[in-house]
């Protein structure tokens, strides 16, 4: 039985060395896919990273691991074709963003964000279709059988919210001239004006009856037909608004008037920059202040404002809120605490003499034979003895040696001494105590310690950030008295305690500059627990504290120190027997000396570093013609010849007159739209064929971005026959914009193959080569398209150019190609 029980336990030990059963085989290789997405997820390659997550998935479906992993990728996945459509998007082709859009959609159907980037592109892709103008398709047969009833009613609902009109802007059909009338009523100025014009006009039935001025005489040379309307006005007190585009109304100019006339417009401001509720009604107080705006309810869960206004007033509304509702300037703050401590200390005695001086005693102590025998008295009742020291000697009296001294140590006995042995009293009957010793003591203590805390804080413009590193310490701040009197009560029982923060605290109020400087209200706090003392029963600590205030004005990435002390303390003791002590080289030996020396440096310094400052364009800045006391009136700047009409909410819209098309032309509804921003600057001429090609940038009004945004340019070529190969030399600022990348662009392309040009881009000089060869095999091509595609990416901030210092264009013969030198590119970095 018992060899039984033995093998047993060698077979159950031989079970536990053995290594553990592998796992199934669809299950290792889950984890070899798992493994293989996660890779590929970390190189950015998140297609091929999911579609591996999927087949680690499908090895076992019920694994959570491999659940959460295809979730994850699919998510990132999706991201990362929503950023990609955004940047396709920003580039101008739409349709490539769609198509990414669409496909972060079916890699994730609960991406929120691509649904809405996905209707976003269409409805630009429809504008784009329509001339630039939303369209307003009804929903087709086919979507409808689609739609249950309650989705039908709500795009019924959408499409009647999108078909509302703002306010009517009026677009005249001819342009004005000068023109001059003389004694004419007010009536015929009006109708005059429009009837050149081409606008038609309706005036209120009491118009002609309430009008006190007869006549009228005008002299307009003006640009635009509503500077020519509101002078009418003024002279003839009359109040006039577009009904369309080519239709006026006309009544008295008076408060009953404008009030049943005025056109209102309502209107929800989305602000994105409002962080509270004192903010929001801020803004609410400054519109129902400063423009008179009544009917105006702030949305908090949105951080919105819903305005009902004349038109007039609200444009001034949406300059008050363009003005006011801007990114807070923001700052990081470096705190640095800085304390060196130096203790040093050196202590010299001789044991015994230099420690404490000489302190000796003699003591009375008789031998027996002095004494009278058995006659002691004691100045006390009680005897307290602390110790007992007998000593023995010896006497010769005749031949024999006897005697015994027995004597008491520390009680108050008296002893007594007889007149007749006065004289035998001897040196043998005193003794010293205390005597010093020989050891010698030597010690030195020199000890430094060096502190460095360094916190970091992040602070928004006019609003206080604190930061606060280390641990909140107990201390008493109060108690009662038990109701109970002489019932004995723990003192914790009826104390309170409050917590103090004990470490690094920091508290800045910063106001950051236009210029770069940052003003702040500083409370820095460095502190510790140095000892803990007994007060009252309870163990309180000692906190050591190091504090600062200041109201400073810092300048952006310099060390500033706003406090410190420096602290020195010598101390020298000496101690030991007078005049032996004071010997030159002896003294040593009958003297204790103790030198310290304490040092301690603290410096508290800070360094602001400017992330964002208040930026205020000259928009910002101006001022805005209101109209009167009693009236909001505003006026708009005429437009450049040729710019498109740009959609309003509110306010009239036309084009300028002097220098557009003459009085026959057709209504500007029906006129050519201006090329897109894509497309190449409209030369000056038909170019002659096989002339020198025209070589220039794309955008040909320049760029306007932001600080650390990234925008693609294109340096764009006309007229070109037969080319082969082209390279250009690109100067440009570096503490504004960098290249961050060159790229082929469409013509070298054109009928061939993908072609990666050579480049050398310098930034940390402002240069940079590129060019592209499209083979020896490819041929020439020709006509026009974009050369290179110039990615930049904005490093500061300011208004700079790109110029090209040198084109070199080669055709399949090896002979150059002529062509300008194309203007530079300007490019403004807010």
């Amino acid at each position: 039985m018992s060899r039984l029980n033995q093998l047993t336990a060698i077979l159950l030990a031989a079970f536990l060395i053995l290594p553990p059963a592998p796992l199934a085989g669809k299950t290792r290789k889950g984890d070899k896919l798992r493994n293989e997405a996660r890779n590929e997820e970390l190189k950015g390659n998140f297609d091929h990273a999911l579609e591996l997550a999927e087949q680690a998935m499908t090895t076992d479906p019920s694994d959570p691991s491999y659940v959460l992993e295809v979730r994850r990728v699919r998510f990132e996945a999706g991201a990362a074709h929503v950023k990609a459509g955004q940047k396709l998007r920003s580039d101008g082709k739409l349709d490539e963003a769609l198509a990414e859009f669409q496909k972060a959609l079916g890699i994730d159907p609960s991406s929120d964000i691509s649904e809405q980037e996905i209707r976003r592109t269409k409805e630009m892709i429809d504008r784009n279709k329509n001339g630039g103008k939303p369209s307003a398709s009804n929903i087709s047969p086919e979507e409808m059988k689609t739609l249950t009833p309650s989705e039908l009613a709500r795009k019924e609902q959408q499409q009647r919210i999108d078909s509302l009109l703002p306010v009517p802007e009026l677009h005249p059909m001819n342009n004005m001239d000068p023109l001059k009338m003389q004694n004419q009523k007010p009536r015929v100025l009006f109708e005059t004006v429009c009837k050149l014009a081409g606008v038609n006009v309706l005036f209120d039935p009491e118009y002609t009856q309430q009008q006190t001025i007869t006549q009228v005489s005008v002299d307009l040379n003006s640009t635009s037909l509503e500077q020519d309307l509101d002078q009418l006005s003024v002279v003839t007190k009359s109040f006039w608004k577009p009904l369309s585009s080519n239709t006026i109304f006309v009544t008295v100019d008076n408060p009953t008037k404008r009030r049943e006339y005025a056109e209102q417009v309502v209107k929800v401001f989305y602000l994105s920059n409002v962080t509270g509720p004192q903010e929001m009604q801020e803004i609410l107080t400054v519109l129902r202040t400063v423009v008179d705006v009544q009917k105006v309810f702030n949305y908090t869960a949105q951080n919105a404002l819903i305005v009902r206004a004349e038109a007039d007033t609200m444009a001034l509304v949406e300059k008050l809120i363009s003005d006011l509702d801007k990114p807070r300037g923001e700052c990081i703050i470096d705190v640095m605490v800085m304390e060196v401590s130096s203790s040093y200390m050196r202590t010299l005695s001789t044991g015994g003499i230099g420690a404490t001086g000489l302190n000796t005693s003699a003591v009375f102590a008789p031998r027996p034979g002095i004494t009278t025998p058995g006659i002691q008295s004691s100045s006390s009742s009680s005897t307290s003895t602390t110790g007992t020291t007998t000593t023995t000697g010896s006497t010769t009296t005749g031949g024999t040696t006897t005697g015994t001294t027995t004597g008491t140590t520390g009680s108050s006995s008296v002893t007594t001494v007889p007149f007749s042995a006065l004289g035998h009293i001897s040196s043998a009957d005193y003794s010293l105590t205390s005597l010093p010793g020989a050891q010698f003591e030597a010690i030195l203590n020199d000890s430094s310690t060096r502190v460095l805390q360094s916190p970091q804080i992040r602070a928004t413009d006019n609003v206080k950030a604190s930061i606060k590193i280390g641990e909140k310490v107990p201390t008493a701040s109060g108690s009662f008295q038990p109701g109970v009197a002489g019932v004995g009560v723990s003192p914790l029982v009826n104390t309170q305690f409050t917590y103090l923060d004990v470490g690094v605290n920091v508290d800045i109020l910063p106001r950051i500059h236009e210029n770069g400087d940052v003003s702040a209200h500083m409370e820095l706090d460095v502190s510790q627990v140095d000892n803990y003392q007994n007060l009252g029963g309870i163990s309180e600590p000692v906190i050591g504290q190091n504090k600062a205030t200041a109201d400073v004005t810092l300048k952006d990435g310099v060390v500033n120190l706003i406090g410190g002390i420096i602290q020195d303390t010598n101390s020298k003791a000496i101690t030991g027997i007078p005049g032996l002590a004071n010997l030159p080289i002896l003294g040593r030996l009958f003297n204790s000396e103790n030198i310290q020396k304490n040092k301690t440096e603290l410096v508290i310094a800070i360094i602001p570093h400017v992330v964002r400052i208040p930026y205020f364009t000259s928009s910002n800045l101006k001022g805005v013609a209101a109209g009167n006391s009693t009236q909001i009136k505003v006026n708009y700047a005429p437009q450049a010849p040729g710019a498109p009409v740009a959609p309003q909410s509110t306010g009239l819209v036309t084009t300028p007159a002097s220098t557009g098309p003459p009085a026959t032309a057709p209504p500007m509804s029906a006129m050519p739209m201006p090329p897109p921003v894509t497309a190449p600057p409209a030369p000056a001429g038909p170019p002659a064929p096989g002339g020198p090609a025209r070589i220039s940038f794309l955008p040909p009004n320049g760029v306007d971005t932001q600080l650390s945004q990234q925008v693609t340019v294109s340096l764009y070529a006309e007229n070109v026959s037969d080319l082969v190969s082209a390279a250009a030399h690109l100067q440009f600022d570096p503490r504004i914009v960098r290249i961050t990348n060159i790229v082929a662009g469409d013509l070298p392309q054109k009928n061939g193959a993908q072609l990666q040009p050579a480049k050398n881009i310098l930034n940390d000089t402002g240069t940079a080569d590129a060019s592209v060869s499209r083979g020896p095999n490819s041929g020439g091509v020709s006509g026009s398209g974009n050369l290179l595609s110039i990615t930049l990416q904005a490093v500061g901030r300011g208004t700079t150019s790109i110029a090209v210092s040198g084109v070199a264009l080669t055709a399949s013969t090896g002979q150059p190609i002529a062509s300008n030198t194309p203007p530079v590119l300007v490019v403004n970095v807010r």
